[in-house]
């Protein structure tokens, strides 16, 4: 991790996924398999050249008798568990030795987006998202998987629906590595001293009048450091989580819900209930920390917080008593929807032993990397009852239950050009929250460069 304003999983659900060209040949695209079944299987003559061609460099390179070496760069903030992984395969077996490399959280795109392009020796590599792993896929950077994956029997179910909308014209590029899943984290001494009740599912709308009463039980209470308390922090990250709760998107012409999303957001942030957004975008408040610090009650974040609070905890930075809420829903929106997202993990194309690459990454994506994952306090997108009962156990709080129980939307749409929508929405917002435009222009702008964005990826 990094400073502690930076340590935060902040790429986690940002907006902005990297969609500049890559260098490098493509790949085949014939149609694959049905997804969420154990393994896939679509095969085609040149997928088949290649595993072949690949597994002869494999077995040449390992003829020597040395270890078979394969790089792996992941960004800062996947460290604390990564390694652990990492450090765990390599000690099983004496063939192969993953290298891993650390780049920093905010530079890890760039960084990447480099590597792939040129001419360097990257083996495996760590991906922010769908609509990330699909440009990459697209332009040929990574190596297709599909018939790995079918021979190596994993059973892909355990990805759970979300591994519907990991394909890539029906071909397997990456792997999952874990999910995150968003739920409302709170302070239950702080909603203790404010004299209400520990929250349970609610609407949005309910989950607003919530923090009013937080707000007011809290009013001229100021934490240790003598910081006057908030009732709640929305990270500026996510704008449209009411629409995406309703499986709608920011590339779908249907904006209603995206207005309601902006709207609750900018009753929240200027009723005095939670920070302003000039604040929360200023990069002068960690949100974590400000949880950690009890400057707040009600943190709406995704299951990432428990590491770190975990973390913390650990090395004496808080004794912070929180505990996890299912997410607040929209109305008419089933109990328990919240929204998340695969991260995942790839062999580039220009892997050299792609077998041996191809194992790491079962051992990553699969029950082994889901227990260690879960030893740490994070949620791995292959899941287990055993997964389940090692965060409980790793973090002492029974609610972190809801993380799993959670009935999970998809926060992106499998979609070329998804994060310039994003980019739109959150260029308009922006001045909404500030007070420089109202509702409806930003939406009228909105709605006006979302239009050119359909007209340039609909040809």
């Amino acid at each position: 991790m990094k400073s502690k304003m930076f340590r935060r999983l902040m790429a986690i659900s940002l907006s902005a996924m990297m969609t500049a060209g890559l260098a490098g040949c493509g790949s085949s695209a014939e149609t694959g398999t049905s997804a969420g079944q154990t393994g896939t299987s679509a095969t085609s003559e040149a997928s088949s050249e290649t595993a072949s061609s690949d597994a002869s460099a494999s077995e040449a390179a390992s003829a020597s008798g040395d270890k078979v070496k394969l790089s792996f760069y992941i960004w800062s903030d996947e460290e604390n568990y990564i390694s652990k992984v990492v450090d765990s395969y390599n000690a099983s077996q004496n063939k192969v030795e993953v290298d891993l490399n650390t780049v920093a959280s905010d530079d890890y795109d760039d960084k990447l987006k480099v590597m792939l392009a040129g001419d360097t020796s990257v083996d495996l590599v760590d991906i922010r998202g769908v609509a990330q792993m699909t440009t990459y896929a697209n332009q040929g950077a990574l190596l297709d998987i599909t018939d790995r994956i079918s021979k190596s029997g994993l059973d892909t179910s355990k990805y759970g629906d979300m591994w519907k909308t990991s394909d890539v014209d029906g071909k397997y590029y990456a792997l999952p590595t874990r999910t995150t899943c968003w739920a409302l984290f709170y302070n239950a001494d702080l909603l203790k001293e404010a004299g209400v009740d520990a929250p349970g599912q609610m609407t949005w709308e309910e989950y607003v009048d919530y923090s009013k009463k937080v707000a007011d039980g809290l009013k001229g209470k100021t934490a240790s450091d003598g910081t006057a308390v908030k009732a709640g922090y929305w990270v500026p990250w996510i704008y449209h989580f009411y629409s995406v709760q309703h499986g709608v998107y920011a590339n779908d012409k249907d904006t209603q819900y995206i207005q309601k999303s902006l709207e609750l957001l900018n009753t929240l942030m200027t009723n005095g209930t939670h920070y302003s957004y000039a604040d929360v975008s200023s990069g002068t408040y960690d949100y974590m920390s400000e949880f950690e610090n009890g400057h707040t009650a009600l943190l709406p974040n995704g299951e990432w917080c428990v590491n770190m609070l975990m973390n913390a905890a650990a090395s004496g930075d808080t004794s912070v008593n929180w505990e996890v809420a299912p997410m607040p829903v929209p109305e008419g929106v089933e109990d328990g929807t919240s929204w998340g997202q695969f991260q995942y993990a790839a062999v580039t194309s220009g892997c050299k032993h792609p077998d041996e690459a191809y194992d790491f990454l079962n051992y990553l994506c699969g029950e082994k990397g889901s227990e260690i994952y879960a030893s740490t306090g994070m949620i791995h997108a292959y899941s287990s009852d055993s997964a389940e009962q090692a965060l409980e156990k790793a973090s002492g709080k029974e609610s972190v239950h809801y993380l799993f129980d959670a009935k999970k939307v998809q926060e992106q749409p499998n979609a070329a050009g998804y994060d310039e929508f994003l980019n739109a929405l959150k260029e308009n917002a922006e001045l909404y929250f500030l007070g420089e435009e109202d509702i409806n222009k930003c939406m009228k702008d909105f709605a006006a460069q979302a239009d050119e964005l359909r007209a340039k990826y609909n040809k």
